[in-house]
């Protein structure tokens, strides 16, 4: 019979070696955890940031194209050609931004009270501009009388009754209000009676060399759009408004035109000279002659909807985020950064 000897070699782990094989494996398993904690805040981050970026590009390029083209008029200039404004619609009160001048192209309203007009978060600026629209329809017929109906070919910009409209030669310019735009498939008929202009005339009898243009006023400002984040904070945008041909003259409800848009500041570039140059720049309620207004620097914080991705203001490791002059407080742990861009009024340049 074969003798099976034992094995001293053989025995099992001890309780030493258990609790070392445990420690390596929480302390791997921590690194793990830690590398993926890192790797879901990183992507976090950068998803905010890329929000937030897009956001801000959106902005500044809707806000840049309008302001460009504040104070348009086709072919003339608001400085050579002052416009002649008959409109008078609704009669004895019509929009203040109908008004169409060199005091008139630009306007903005600093840190504004709560209850304000454009039910815009308080203390955030507004800033309105206005324009003729980019396209323009040819006169066509009924050019013989500065009081006649005037005609174009088709309807193309959609022009409707009590529309705020805008004729010009390059000489002269009218605005004024249309109160019957009629349907035909070909020349359209466009009246402005006195019932709702404060004159049957216009200032000239138009040529076949005349654009009609609808007339605009566009205003931009931050809003609450009543929806949260997950943490329960607000969620701001920034809105528009804009009274354009089509509308019927009213001015139809802001609408959003981008998330993620918590404040906005403005301030003017003013001519104190006389040069053509900028001088000084302003906030709405020091600007001393909006006539003299040349540019538009505008700031706009922007902020991620995503809350706890960095650090809260008190940490040692917080975001700063300078905006209007001051670090902005972060309560919330959302990703802010803030923007800046200077747009020159190119139709006020002389």
């Amino acid at each position: 019979m074969r003798t099976i000897k034992s094995n001293q070699n053989m025995a099992g782990f001890g309780l030493v070696e258990l609790m070392v094989s445990i420690t390596l494996g929480l302390l791997l398993t921590a690194a793990v955890i830690q590398t993926l904690v890192a790797a879901n805040t990183s992507y976090r981050i950068q998803d905010s940031l890329s929000q937030i970026q897009e956001a801000g590009r959106y902005a500044i390029h809707f806000l840049g194209k309008d302001l460009r083209m504040a104070g348009y008029m086709g072919c003339a200039s608001l400085s050579n050609v002052p416009v002649n404004n008959i409109a008078d619609y609704p009669s004895g009160n019509v929009p203040a931004d109908i008004v169409f001048d060199l005091n008139n192209v630009v306007r903005g309203s600093n840190n504004v009270a709560a209850g304000n007009a454009w039910n815009a978060v308080p203390n955030t600026d507004v800033i309105t501009l206005r324009r003729a629209t980019s396209q323009s329809v040819r006169l066509t017929g009924n050019m013989a009388a500065m009081n006649a109906n005037i005609q174009i070919d088709g309807n193309p910009l959609g022009f409707q009754q009590y529309d705020y409209l805008m004729i010009t030669d390059c000489l002269n310019a009218d605005l004024f209000v249309a109160n019957n735009v009629s349907n035909s498939s070909g020349t359209v008929t466009i009246t402005h009676p006195q019932s709702v202009n404060t004159d049957v005339n216009l200032s000239k009898a138009y040529g076949p060399d005349a654009e009609v243009f609808g007339f605009e006023s566009v205003s931009y400002f931050v809003r609450d759009t009543g929806r949260d984040t997950d943490g329960g904070n607000d969620i701001h945008a920034l809105y528009v408004q804009r009274r354009s041909a089509g509308s019927g003259g009213a001015a139809p409800a802001a609408y959003e035109l981008v998330e993620g848009v918590e404040n906005m500041q403005l301030t003017f570039g003013e001519d104190t000279d006389n040069d053509n140059g900028v001088d000084v720049y302003r906030t709405a309620n020091n600007v001393a002659n909006w006539e003299n207004v040349l540019s538009v620097k505008i700031e706009i914080l922007l902020v991620s909807d995503q809350e706890n991705v960095v650090a809260q203001t008190g940490s040692d490791i917080a975001q700063v985020v300078t905006f209007n002059g001051a670090a902005v407080q972060n309560n919330d742990g959302r990703y802010r950064r803030a923007i800046s861009n200077v747009f020159t009024i190119r139709n006020k340049l002389k």
